[in-house]
């Protein structure tokens, strides 16, 4: 699993579009941090491609994986810049469901970088 999630993030680093096609099954599902949900390679290949055009990844970095059989997680850092400067960066976590030694399923959940401690 880590090598797939590296070759993904790396792939994202590096707009490597056709890097997917070794990545993902045919039939993944892609779920974002914000819900929005992309079924099979095709409409994964086509918002990656639309988040190309508009910026760049300027990090998305492993922090943890842990895996069970095909099912497991990884932790990981993410930043981002627009086109026109806007910048978005969170810690997140994305579960992660293999089949054939691809990525058939990934959900996204994220935090924000700036922590609170409330009871301090």
């Amino acid at each position: 699993m880590y090598n797939l999630v590296d070759r993904y993030l790396q792939a994202a680093k590096n707009k490597d579009i056709n890097a997917l096609d070794g990545i993902f099954t045919n039939d993944a599902v892609y779920i974002e941090i914000n819900g929005a949900t992309y079924n099979g390679l095709g409409q994964i290949k086509e918002w990656f491609k639309s988040k190309c055009d508009k910026g760049n990844v300027n990090a998305w970095d492993i922090r943890k994986i842990v895996q069970s059989g095909e099912n497991g997680a990884a932790q990981w850092y993410y930043e981002y810049r627009t086109e026109n400067g806007d910048t978005a960066s969170y810690d997140g976590v994305s579960l992660i469901e293999l089949s054939d030694g691809k990525i058939k399923r990934w959900s996204e959940f994220s935090q924000t970088l700036n922590k609170t401690y409330p009871l301090q």
